[in-house]
């Protein structure tokens, strides 16, 4: 890869990462945040849900009516309305304020990352085109390794104002530096809507994306609250969660490595089964340790979220890889209507986190994050046997 295309691609992960820095920061500073806008922790978890929902049903709107734009000025017109509107949370003290601003940050932030993700392709070139992909995406994988911990680090000593201030300025230098790195690119090669909701009207790929809605909303009901979970039912100090919120953010980036290469090497269903079955073992762990255990040891606790990280994670290209599979001639399409289902399983699985909160208690979380990823699991392995041939009769 040449210096100038590295430069490029490099900046198109820059806009993923920001991206990704705003929608996973809350989780590490939650309770920060709900003290600050004083209200409960559960309607602080509701900002995280307006997010993820607005991204999967809007942002795929906004692509399609910007398709006759070129790239570059897609993109950084997204960053820089994503850049402010992060920035002016700064001044904002009121809860449904910061609410609206929510709403601007995932229509601008969702567009910047579909554009980079279209973008990458194209100045890649096709023979480099998958590896240019997967390091645009890795941004998001190294937003949850880097923003979560450090989001809460900045809040604890700064106040959480200071958090979107910073990715406000991160997201300027992002607008700034895809400006010059990039040139000037055609309009994407868009898919009409109506082309993309004709897909949902199969049941198999219903089912598919039902799945990954089903897996990402079970892993969100107990991560979107972690950082309460962690403080008030498995009692780990507050100078380690930080600690803990960074070894859980690298464990999710060996979990994609690991679930990657089983995907070439196993075959996606095989990789989903294994995974999502550990899930449910982690999760179940979790919930016993802290039913149990009267003096909650913080490196069992860290042991199993890491694993637990390594396992969720794990689920991720292989799942992306079997949605892509329900039909091979329209896998650019099913690839952004997966990506649509991950985010509204973010939405419904934090919804779904604070109602438990509320009715039940952090020690619920969980219990029933093992529940949801279980359907997932049994819903996969019914829609593979009905898409398995069945023997021809003598």
């Amino acid at each position: 890869m040449q210096s100038n295309e590295r430069g490029q691609i490099l900046a198109l992960t820059l806009a993923t990462f920001v991206a990704g820095a705003n929608e996973y920061v809350l989780a590490g500073t939650l309770d920060l945040v709900s003290k600050g806008l004083n209200v409960s922790v559960e309607a602080t978890g509701q900002l995280i849900t307006i997010y993820a929902l607005v991204y999967g049903l809007c942002v795929p709107i906004v692509v399609a009516m910007t398709s006759q734009i070129g790239r570059r000025k897609v993109l950084v017109t997204a960053m820089w309305f994503y850049a402010i509107t992060s920035g002016l949370c700064f001044l904002v003290n009121d809860y449904w304020v910061f609410l609206a601003f929510r709403v601007l940050q995932a229509l601008s932030g969702g567009v910047a990352v579909v554009s980079a993700l279209s973008t990458a392709a194209t100045v890649a070139g096709p023979e480099r085109q998958g590896r240019a992909i997967a390091t645009v995406i890795m941004g998001f994988t190294a937003s949850l390794i880097i923003a979560v911990p450090a989001g809460r680090e900045i809040s604890l000593y700064l106040g959480w104002h200071a958090v979107f201030l910073v990715i406000g300025v991160l997201g300027l230098f992002a607008a700034v530096v895809q400006q010059i790195a990039l040139p000037p690119l055609p309009p994407a090669a868009s898919v009409p809507l109506s082309q993309q909701m004709a897909m949902l009207k199969r049941p198999a790929i219903i089912g598919g994306l039902l799945v990954t809605m089903l897996w990402m909303g079970g892993y969100v009901i107990t991560y979107s609250y972690l950082t309460p979970y962690l403080a008030d039912v498995q009692r780990v100090p507050s100078s380690a969660i930080s600690s803990i919120l960074l070894l859980f953010g690298v464990a999710s980036l060996i979990g994609s490595r690991i679930g990657g290469a089983n995907t070439d090497r196993f075959g996606h269903h095989t990789t989903l089964k294994i995974s999502k079955a550990l899930q449910i073992l982690l999760l179940l762990t979790l919930a016993v340790v802290a039913a149990t255990v009267n003096q909650h040891i913080t490196i069992i606790v860290a042991v199993v979220l890491v694993l637990w990280s390594v396992a969720a994670w794990a689920s991720g290209p292989a799942q992306q890889v079997r949605v892509a599979s329900l039909d091979p001639n329209a896998s650019g399409v099913l690839v952004g209507l997966n990506q649509s289902a991950m985010q509204l399983g973010i939405a419904a699985g934090t919804a779904m986190g604070g109602v438990i909160t509320s009715g039940l208690g952090l020690k619920a979380l969980p219990w029933s994050s093992a529940v949801v990823v279980a359907i997932a699991l049994l819903l996969m392995v019914a829609i593979h046997k009905a898409r398995a041939p069945k023997p021809c009769a003598a």
